[in-house]
């Protein structure tokens, strides 16, 4: 390339200097959105389907693919919450819960249709427990039979039964005797067991007494040494006024101070003779009060013995009163004896009727807990009257579900190949051998709609094959909504099969 000048060549570097910063913020913006990509499949391959794409680059071709995997993932996430929530209400034992087969296809679709074709077989299955109600009722009537063959032998058991009441009388009017004598020995006993405790306190409270005494003795005895100490003191002092009193004088004045000394001596005496006086006197009030509780102790082992003795009186009431009640158990068995041979009369019928109301009682406990413990088709009772029917036509509609995913598992070769048609199937073959039998229900629109929609299966499946190998993706997967609402329409027209078949 040549350039004139060199502001023309400036020109076109600058220009190409642009152009690789555009190309390369390009590079970069689509690495970020790839990356992205990548990550958002890697959290959809573990199951997590509300997450999607939300950058973007200057590559339209990337954001197309961006904008299929965003709208590819909002479907999904749609088709799974549809299932979820049936589950839900499955799960709740709700299986009239209405499912939404709208837009099906592919795989989803797939366990969307068979999710729907399992709440209608577990319909079925409840409808049959409801309608086993009519069994109990025959058992009913053989129960019946058995009571009266049981009220007829209770009859001859009526005469025994009124000796053995009055018996049972008596026997009853001296257990109550004896009733109300043992609650009066229980409240004695609660009496004893207060008196002994009272008992247990007073002696605390002895010993407690006596305690003082003897530390109040203690303080007798200090008392008393202190006045010994000071009559020592007093003799010694006296004698010393004496010598003074001997030799005169002006020494006199000394026999004044002893004399003195003497008074304060003679005071302190004085002091603790009543302070002796005192304590000996709270001495005699502590042993005054061991006295009283000795005396309360005593007394109360008294009230305790005759609570002893009364019980021992009334312990001597309720053995005579067990001697009657034996008589009375006496004549109750020789009215038993009696009675048992009606019994054994009674053995037999009893023993048929105990089988037949436990079989009774497990069949209807079974069936009350199942049907009002659910919601299920109210139409599944009419599907249900042929039960080989009912299971054959399950299995034959499901079967077109496996008919579909397995040929589609076949799609990534991108070859043609040949499907049964709708007559080689096991349904189509079932379809044929009903209208060479000339079943009645083979000659209804019902029956003309089922053999539309089963062809339509059959002969989609075949050109989503076509579609898919000539490169036709929207053809292809408009063809695979109109299959799965083909396999739903075969779902419900052979329910109502079933239920003309009834008719």
């Amino acid at each position: 390339m040549f350039f004139g000048n060199s502001k023309e060549k400036d020109k076109e570097i600058a220009k190409l200097k642009a152009r690789v910063e555009e190309l390369e913020a390009q590079n970069r913006s689509e690495d970020v959105l790839l990356e992205e990509i990548s990550e958002v499949l890697l959290k959809f391959e573990k199951g997590f389907y509300g997450i999607f794409v939300k950058g973007d680059s200057k590559n339209n071709h990337l954001n197309q693919i961006k904008d299929n995997l965003n709208n590819a993932l909002v479907n999904n996430a749609n088709l799974a919450d549809r299932g979820i929530q049936t589950l839900i209400e499955y799960g709740n034992a709700n299986f009239e819960h209405n499912v939404d087969t709208n837009d099906l296809s592919g795989k989803m679709g797939s366990v969307i249709l068979g999710i729907r074709a399992l709440g209608s077989s577990i319909s079925e299955l409840l409808a049959l427990l409801d309608m086993t109600s009519e069994e109990l009722h025959n058992e009913m009537v053989e129960l019946s039979n058995a009571s009266n063959s049981l009220a007829t032998a209770s009859n001859q058991q009526a005469a025994s039964l009124e000796e053995t009441a009055a018996a049972l009388e008596e026997v009853t009017s001296t257990v109550i005797s004896t009733s109300e004598n043992t609650a009066k020995m229980e409240k004695l006993s609660q009496t004893v067991n207060q008196s002994v405790k009272k008992g247990q306190d007073l002696a605390n409270n002895t010993f407690t007494s006596m305690d003082n005494i003897n530390n109040e003795v203690s303080l007798i005895e200090d008392a008393t040494s202190m006045i010994d100490q000071i009559a020592f003191q007093t003799n010694i002092l006296s004698l010393n006024a004496a010598v003074e009193a001997a030799t005169a004088g002006e020494a006199g004045k000394g026999f004044a101070v002893v004399a003195a000394e003497v008074r304060n001596l003679a005071t302190l005496s004085a002091d603790a003779a009543k302070e002796i006086t005192s304590i000996v006197h709270k001495a005699k009030e502590r042993a005054s009060e061991g006295k009283q509780t000795a005396q309360s102790m005593i007394d109360g082992y008294s009230v305790l013995n005759e609570n002893i003795s009364s019980q021992l009186s009334i312990i001597q009431e309720v053995s005579a009163a067990s001697k009657e009640q034996q008589q009375a158990i006496e004549q109750i068995n020789d009215s038993i004896n009696e009675l048992d041979q009606t019994t054994q009369q009674n053995a037999a019928s009893a023993a048929q009727i105990s089988s037949q109301s436990q079989h009774i009682e497990t069949l209807s406990q079974n069936l009350v807990n199942v049907v009002n413990k659910t919601t299920y088709i109210k139409k599944a009772r009419e599907q249900v009257k042929d039960i080989e029917l009912m299971f054959t036509l399950n299995r034959l509609k499901l079967e077109h579900i496996n008919f579909k995913d397995t040929n589609y598992k076949q799609l990534d070769s991108k070859t043609i190949w040949k499907v049964k048609s709708e007559k080689e199937c096991n349904l189509g073959k079932w379809i044929l051998e009903q209208e060479n039998t000339d079943k009645e229900y083979t000659k209804t629109e019902n029956w003309a709609h089922l053999k539309e929609v089963h062809y339509q299966v059959h002969n989609g499946v075949q050109r989503v094959i076509e579609d898919n190998a000539n490169g036709d993706v929207k053809d292809m997967l408009s063809t695979s909504l109109e299959i799965d609402k083909a396999i739903s329409d075969v779902f419900w027209t052979i329910q109502k099969t079933k239920r003309e078949n009834n008719k």
